[in-house]
């Protein structure tokens, strides 16, 4: 296997076709892989020197780590741990173990720029990369530790909503009921995905306040550098690309409630969410919505609704699996 090291973003653009058929079929195949995240992510928040390792057999491009080192010389993943949910290396399983074995080697030889320490985030528990590299940094000699920062629950799913209502508990499958009998005796209730040529700017806008309406600590996360321009960059991308996933519940006209999500590998990947408190509360609008786009996600063919990373309550409630979350760091 041979690497070739590129330091120029415009990686993500030469590359593109390659590296986003190498997502779909990757292990760790996720939105954030994709190279609409990646180049966003980088755009805004990248700093200090791009190190996207492409790695080929026979001319065919079989894996990437799309790595970079900050400005205090720490390597990490490009896209960022604050808004990436899963990160890793990007290879199909048959290649993960040889390409793991390539980057790392590449990483501690005289070829790799000098990185002082690694910190390497977001690692899904279904990925062994945490492992395989912290038994190679034992070999070449480095101080390496693997720990779980966080757990990501998901709904496996079925093939019709009534199958997917038995999974839950009776008291949960029961408040789903009632709490959607009363949001649709509502005649002023409705909902609806953004549609593919919708103003996304205008959808962007509404999401935006209805994040920031619904905690103050979403609020102060919308209000760090960047933010609202790499999300609404963000929106735009996944529009075009056919990924996105945005619904909206209204109630008078009004929306009350939001959710965010990617559509991929036939999994819902629900990423952020926002309402408005003193008008859902009295209709559950966060629940009610959740259950039609689980509804949704059910009747489209999907497999998977993931809630991504947190531990909150609700998640369980609508069936959540734990998968786990794990940080590589390693020092010379």
């Amino acid at each position: 296997m041979q690497i070739t090291a590129h330091t120029d973003p415009v990686v993500f653009d030469t590359l593109a076709s390659d590296w986003d058929a190498l997502v779909a079929n990757a292990v760790t195949g996720t939105p954030f892989q994709l190279t609409f995240f990646q180049k966003t992510w980088w755009s805004h928040l990248g700093n200090g020197q791009l190190l996207v390792l492409a790695v080929q057999d026979d001319d065919a491009l079989v894996g990437l780590a799309p790595l970079f080192i900050d400005d205090a010389g720490v390597l990490r993943w490009v896209g960022g741990e604050e808004i990436a949910d899963y990160l890793d290396v990007i290879a199909a399983a048959e290649n993960q173990a040889a390409v793991q074995d390539a980057v790392f080697a590449w990483l501690v030889s005289d070829a790799s720029p000098v990185w002082e320490s690694a910190q390497l985030s977001n690692i899904p528990g279904w990925s062994d990369t945490f492992t395989q590299w912290q038994a190679m940094a034992a070999a070449f000699g480095l101080t390496a530790d693997v720990s779980q920062i966080d757990v990501s629950p998901a709904i496996p799913l079925p093939t019709d909503f009534e199958a997917y209502l038995a999974q839950i508990s009776g008291k949960q499958r029961r408040e789903i009921r009632r709490k959607r009998r009363r949001a649709e005796a509502n005649e002023e209730t409705a909902w609806h995905f953004v549609a593919a040529d919708a103003d996304i700017d205008a959808a962007t806008a509404d999401f935006f306040s209805l994040m920031a309406s619904s905690h103050p600590e979403k609020a102060e996360f919308l209000e760090r550098p960047n933010m609202r321009p790499v999300f609404t960059d963000l929106l735009k991308a996944a529009q075009d690309k056919g990924l996105l996933s945005l619904s909206f519940l209204e109630v008078n006209g009004e929306k009350v409630a939001t959710y965010l999500a990617y559509d991929f590998a036939d999994r819902i990947w629900l990423y952020n969410s926002g309402l408005l408190p003193q008008v859902a509360a009295s209709l559950s609008a966060g629940w009610v919505l959740l259950t039609y786009i689980i509804e949704d996600a059910i009747g489209s063919g999907h497999t998977v609704f993931d809630f991504m990373q947190g531990d909150e309550d609700y998640k369980y409630k609508f069936g959540g699996q734990d998968t786990t979350i794990h940080r590589l760091t390693i020092t010379r």
